[in-house]
């Protein structure tokens, strides 16, 4: 089984999916790992728990619906995301920005400034990648004051 993750290293985003990466988990630590040049074996070290800007992320399943049809980017823990609701009557405003984080056992969109919060998948409404809390926490900022 494959499973989509990133990992933030306080400068860069690295994808799981990027050849040459391998994660490496034991109990609660964790390596990211990239193999060295000229596939000998060797491995260099990139970031890992022990360091104090890493954070790793667990791909949610489920995929950016910027179309109708079309399914674009994974969507991931720590993502900010645009949530347009095609059934206004639903939830009253159509549209939320937040952050993706699981709660509950459930991936949801949570506007904390707002104190909203919406369940990720949504059979009514698509889902559009605005950015991360890593490279653009400004995004969170001016969703919280709208």
């Amino acid at each position: 089984m494959n499973t989509a993750y990133r990992v933030w290293d306080g400068k860069q985003m690295y994808y799981g999916h990027e050849a040459a990466l391998s994660l490496q988990i034991m109990g609660n630590e964790w390596i990211l790992w990239r193999d060295y040049k000229y596939g000998l074996g060797f491995k260099d070290c990139i970031t890992g728990s022990h360091e104090d800007a890493a954070v790793l992320m667990w791909g949610t399943q489920i995929r950016e619906t910027t179309g109708e049809i079309k399914l674009d980017d994974t969507i991931y823990a720590r993502d900010i995301v645009q949530q347009e609701n095609l059934d206004p009557d639903l939830c009253g405003n159509p549209t939320i920005i937040g952050e993706v984080k699981m709660l509950e056992g459930s991936w949801c969109i949570v506007n904390e400034k707002k104190e909203e919060c919406r369940p990720l998948f949504s059979e009514t409404a698509t889902n559009k990648i605005i950015g991360d809390v890593f490279q653009n926490p400004e995004l969170l900022e001016g969703a919280e004051n709208e």
